[in-house]
């Protein structure tokens, strides 16, 4: 974009030097309007991109143009020896440019630096999770150089992926400043799209689900999946062929709930140690057990995991060899008589997008408006939480006072009205302020005092938190609030996900240990809970969690530990079964919910 900037000012140095001598053939003081063009072209140029040193030239160039502002309309000669020497000063500008090894060039070396020093300062939780700094930083220093070196920002968004995942938290992540370079990032960093993803189901079995072709699955036909906007990008990204290669897997007896036996010829369980990344945090196992083998849909023949084939661009197989025909992945898969048959699968476009999808259909919640109320039927209500929040000015402090109104009046109206159980959809909840948890629980919490989370303590002058002589956290003042128990007589599902996090989190902590209250999902909730802080560097941002919460024993809250077990309460894993499939993927139902409303008869 700012070539394009440069070139106009360019543009506009020649029609100045024109208009010079237009000016004297026909005086008007409005020329002068003109002189004032480069200016605001240089102020377009510094909103879209910032102050850039390698723009001085430019900058000068446009300066001197003003001075063309005071200069009599007689004086032609003078107009025209600036707007030549703006001209030369734009051009020597612009081949200066052209041939800087720092123009345009992100630290993205010194950045790993920045963010690396900044969480081994205030990360506060690498006792609990078994962080060995001196490692990661040998490990990662050397991939972030080669990175800084190449200036690939699909290799710097893998690597910080990668980085992240070591600290299995959920408050752990990397943003890219550029919304453009993370979205190509993303679309290229999860490999191509072989028409299908892969799911275990609880029995063990490995199957075929979202399936090109079937009316509830994604197809590369579709825009209207568009959670990183990859549809508007998407035909970029497809082969050749695509839209006739489609239906291969559907016309081979490929569908939702197939049983699939091999991958490229091997079994899918010896990829998960090629699956070095994902798009989100997984710190509880079993929910990154659940996730992982969707992750291996995306890996063609004889390429890597993450090596995502474009056309017109070059990419390399594991042998170094150049991929110059489209790739596709060997499907092994059982028929309808149980006889085990191979497709070759072409590649129809980016993985990135059916993946998305994948998840979405699995992971969504009831989509209606946060904090809104369903009725399930006549014994059964359904409120929807997506977030903790409410509005802006309850967000940024601690009354939730009109939380717990609300609360308080729907609750008394369902139990008039005979309603028997509550249905809280917690499902991706992407968590928000904790206060907002405890003006709901105290709604349902038996009456009394209850604490929910103590403060750690903190050393000002070092800006750290303190710890006792056992490493635990030393414990400051708690949080509580007063139970009221008005659903005494009624149960409760708490419906979760791996996607359900912070606030999230803390909200399956606190009512998920209520007598009346069962927590059930397909995955357990995310376990991530401390507060967060973020750190701006250049090429992105980097947030952590960065302030402890605390339990009555001095124990970290929820977070899992270096057996990346959950400490939420989880008391029924539904099993993802193919009657789940079927319903998920072929009929567009939300399964868990008929599940968990079918469980309360």
């Amino acid at each position: 974009m700012d070539i394009t900037f440069i070139i106009i000012e360019l543009a506009l140095m020649i029609l100045l030097f024109i208009m010079a001598g237009v000016s004297q053939k026909r005086p008007n003081n409005k020329f002068r309007i003109l002189y004032a063009a480069p200016s605001f072209i240089i102020i377009l140029l510094l909103m879209f991109n910032g102050f850039d040193v390698h723009h001085i030239g430019i900058y000068i160039a446009t300066a001197l143009q003003l001075l063309s502002l005071y200069l009599e309309l007689g004086k032609v000669r003078q107009k025209q020896i600036l707007a030549v020497t703006s001209a030369i000063i734009i051009v020597a500008n612009l081949v200066f440019i052209s041939i800087s090894s720092g123009y345009k060039k992100l630290p993205y070396l010194a950045d790993f630096k920045e963010a690396f020093e900044t969480m081994k300062a205030h990360y506060v939780l690498a006792e609990e999770k078994g962080i060995d700094w001196d490692v990661l930083y040998a490990k990662y220093k050397p991939i972030f150089k080669e990175v800084d070196k190449t200036q690939d920002h699909v290799e710097n968004y893998k690597a910080w992926q990668q980085f992240t995942g070591e600290f299995y938290d959920g408050h752990v992540a990397y943003l890219g400043a550029s919304e453009g370079l993370s979205r190509d990032a993303i679309c290229k960093a999860y490999g191509n799209d072989y028409g299908l993803s892969i799911a275990r189901l609880t029995s063990g079995e490995y199957v075929a689900i979202n399936v090109e072709g079937y009316d509830n699955s994604y197809t590369i036909s579709s825009e209207t999946h568009d959670d990183i906007g990859m549809y508007t990008v998407k035909k970029k990204f497809m082969p050749e062929g695509a839209d006739a290669a489609r239906l291969t897997l559907k016309n081979a007896g490929i569908k939702n709930g197939t049983v699939i036996t091999k991958w490229n010829g091997k079994p899918v369980e010896e990829y998960f140690g090629e699956v070095t990344y994902y798009i989100d945090q997984y710190p509880v196992r079993e929910n990154e057990e659940f996730y992982l083998p969707m992750y291996v849909a995306g890996i063609g023949k004889n390429m890597d995991y993450g090596d995502t084939f474009i056309p017109g661009e070059e990419i390399n197989d594991k042998s170094g060899n150049v991929i110059k025909e489209n790739p596709s992945a060997d499907i092994t898969f059982l028929d309808d008589d149980g006889n085990e048959k191979t497709v070759e699968a072409p590649n129809l476009g980016i993985y990135a997008a059916r993946l998305f999808d994948t998840k979405e259909k699995i992971d969504n919640g009831v989509k209606i408006t946060n904090l809104d109320w369903q009725e399930i039927n006549d014994d059964t209500a359904m409120i929807r939480i997506s977030s903790m929040a409410y509005d802006q000015e309850s967000y940024d402090g601690s009354d939730f006072t009109m939380v717990s109104d609300e609360m308080r009046e729907k609750v008394l109206s369902l139990k008039e009205a005979g309603v028997k159980n509550i249905i809280f959809d917690l499902r991706s909840n992407g968590g928000g302020n904790p206060y907002f948890v405890e003006a709901i629980a105290q709604i349902f919490a038996p009456k009394g005092e209850h604490l929910t989370y103590y403060n750690a303590v903190i050393n000002e002058s070092t800006a750290t938190y303190e710890r006792d002589a056992n490493g635990k956290y030393k414990k400051g003042v708690p949080s509580k609030f007063e139970g009221e128990d008005l659903w005494h007589d009624g149960h409760i599902i708490l419906l979760v996900n791996a996607m359900c996090v912070s606030a999230g989190d803390d909200m399956t902590y606190i009512m998920g240990s209520l007598p009346n209250v069962k927590v059930m999902g397909f995955t357990r909730s995310n376990s991530s809970c401390q507060a967060v802080t973020g750190v701006n560097m250049e090429a992105g941002q980097i947030q952590f969690s960065a302030v402890p919460n605390l339990l009555e024993d001095g124990e970290i809250a929820i977070d899992t530990y270096t057996d990346h077990v959950g400490r939420t309460p989880f008391d029924e894993k539904i099993p993802f079964t193919k009657e789940a499939i079927n319903a998920i993927f072929d009929k567009g139902q939300d399964y868990l919910m008929d599940y968990v409303t079918e469980s309360l008869k």
